[in-house]
């Protein structure tokens, strides 16, 4: 068994292992606005693994494999409305399966497209997310579909 001697530190010796406070950057209390202003949080866009969970997500609404109150805090008002009451597409699941192509047309927009299967069918989506107060949010969503006056050769009948 070992001992250990514990000797006790005179005040001095203890006051010069004290350890002093450091400030965090944070700004100090003048510096911030008034209270009941809201502040812009200015965060990065989402990476592209999260815009793939997003749009899955909303296409799980489409699909109905999700309830549409989940993806309220990922689309805006109008966007949730036209979800929450679009008709269902049941039986069909939908996924992101092509590479996500992304745009920025300004500092606080993002587009995304890509394709997604469902079934045998091929379709086309394209996306807008925008920066707001609370973040980045989808505001336009579409799931393009082939056109029914296209041959089976791919090709426009006349």
């Amino acid at each position: 068994m070992t001992h250990h001697y514990l000797r006790l530190l005179s005040p001095d010796a203890a006051a010069g292992f004290r350890r002093k406070h450091r400030r965090m950057n944070r700004p100090s209390p003048y510096d911030l606005p008034p209270a009941g202003f809201r502040v812009l949080r200015i965060t990065d866009p989402p990476g592209e693994r999260q815009l793939t969970q997003r749009l899955n997500a909303i296409l799980e609404v489409l699909a109905g494999r999700r309830a549409a109150g989940q993806i309220r805090p990922l689309v805006d008002d109008a966007l949730f409305s036209r979800l929450a009451t679009q008709d269902l597409l049941p039986g069909i699941r939908y996924h992101v399966a092509g590479d996500l192509r992304l745009c920025r047309p300004a500092d606080s927009a993002l587009e995304a497209s890509t394709t997604i299967h469902a079934g045998l069918r091929v379709y086309a989506l394209a996306a807008r997310f925008e920066r707001t107060r609370i973040g980045w949010i989808c505001t336009r969503f579409h799931v393009l579909a082939p056109r029914a006056n296209l041959a089976q050769s791919g090709r426009a009948a006349a």
